[in-house]
């Protein structure tokens, strides 16, 4: 797999050049220069085959020329050793749980297969794959560092912001031996501006030489596009010759990313939909053309609350900038807090189904945009429990907090808290390699 630059300025690069930074020298995301086309067999038996074999069918397509098969089928099937049920809401509404791994929440499913992925890269770069950094809004944190905990020489980098996280989140990574806790005295904006900055930055990466765990490593993005076949065929099964669309939560938009790169491999949908909180920047760019980053809302659905999201610039250099093109595969939405909350409070009195604000914002955008013949696929990305002040005091209820995760609660949390600066991390970094 060749990769290339969305600012087009830094030379192409291997796979495994790619992701030992995740960042390219010109400060630009890398894309594969050709995504390969899934066999079309895959579809004659589709709704037959488990989530494994799904996965293998399509890393192997992803990563075949990479990894041996033998080594390619190990990581997926460590990666994926637990379910994503799909639940039926209503009519033509299904919901797809991907937040049944070991920190609850979609994100395992890139930060275990990153984990496994980078060894069976065997890539050589001095320090590769020992220093893990991460800026989070919500789940990314904890996801990356329980993905990477096995490995004792590794050290994860968690950078989140002061405000906006959920005790359940701070406390998957802040009570961990391998994790350097960093709260940031700002948005996640701010955490993810410090991230790239630390990347790029030369006198870090030569004392301590980091490897992206956000979505903007393609390692931990790719992996993403596993559910989006799955969860095509999960409603292939349930509603044989429909129409298919996917409701995608938003925020960083590489979920969205994933979503689209599906479909160029060939995932037959109708469509996606782009839901989105109050920070609707990409739905203002569907409208209007224009890219207009600003300061990040704190809403309900903290973990959407992004204000400039950087896999945008995958999406403009899948399409090539033709809105066009985009508009046909992708309508966005937007929706307030009090929309959002509406739609938690409906499905939980009439149908007796908590779910969290990211995956009713989805929930909602299928209850208003699905066409006649359309069957409709949400997904839900974090279980209720990871956002259980929201749920409670939206419902009007006490959830029941799984024994693992409050087991969590009593460990001590190591937390550094900086300002929203590059030289206040750069000291942080350089003192943990001290160390």
């Amino acid at each position: 797999m060749v990769l290339h630059s969305t600012k087009g300025i830094s030379p192409k690069v291997t796979l495994a050049q790619g992701v030992a930074n995740g960042l390219a020298p010109d400060g630009g995301l890398y894309m594969p220069d050709r995504l390969p086309k899934l066999p079309l067999a895959l579809f004659n038996n589709i709704t037959e085959m488990t989530l494994r074999e799904i996965a293998y069918v399509v890393c192997d397509t992803l990563f075949g020329d990479e990894i041996p098969s033998a080594s390619l089928k190990k990581v997926v099937d460590e990666s994926l050793n637990f379910d994503m049920p799909l639940v039926h809401i209503a009519d033509n509404r299904f919901v797809l749980e991907l937040f049944h791994g070991p920190t609850y929440s979609f994100k395992d499913v890139g930060a275990r297969f990153m984990a496994r992925l980078l060894p069976a890269l065997n890539v050589k770069t001095p320090g590769f794959g020992h220093n893990i950094i991460v800026a989070t809004s919500g789940d990314s944190g904890g996801a990356v560092a329980n993905g990477f905990q096995r490995s004792a020489a590794t050290n994860v980098f968690v950078v989140f912001p002061s405000q906006g996280l959920e005790h359940e989140h701070i406390s998957q990574f802040a009570s961990l031996r391998n994790v350097k806790a960093i709260e940031v005295a700002g948005t996640f904006d701010d955490c993810q501006a410090l991230v790239k900055q630390a990347l790029a930055d030369k006198e870090i990466n030569e004392a301590v030489p980091l490897t992206s765990g956000n979505s903007i490593n393609l390692a931990r993005q790719l992996p993403a596009i596993i559910y989006y076949f799955y969860a095509y065929a999960r409603a292939m099964g349930e509603r044989p010759g429909s129409k298919v669309v996917i409701s995608v939560p938003c925020g960083n938009l590489g979920n969205l990313s994933a979503a689209l790169m599906a479909k160029r491999m060939g995932l037959p949908v109708e469509r996606f939909i782009a839901a989105n909180n109050a920070n609707d920047v990409f739905v203002e760019y569907l409208k209007t053309g224009g890219l207009h980053p600003r300061k990040s809302l704190m809403t309900i659905a903290s973990a959407m609350d992004v204000g400039n999201p950087s896999n945008i610039a995958r999406i403009i250099d899948l399409y090539e900038g033709d809105l066009s093109r985009l508009r046909r595969d992708v309508e966005g939405v937007a929706y307030n807090d009090r929309e959002i909350a509406d739609t938690m409070i409906r499905n939980n009195r009439e149908r007796g189904y908590l779910i969290g604000p990211q995956g009713a914002t989805a929930l909602r955008a299928l209850e208003e945009c699905l066409m006649p013949g359309e069957t409709g696929v949400a997904l839900a990305c974090a279980s209720p429990v990871k956002f259980r002040e929201c749920v409670e005091s939206v419902n009007g209820i006490e959830l029941k907090i799984p024994q693992d995760l409050r087991a969590l609660y009593n460990r001590t949390h190591r937390i550094t808290r900086i300002p929203p600066k590059l030289s206040a991390l750069r000291r942080v970094l350089l003192q943990g390699n001290e160390k």
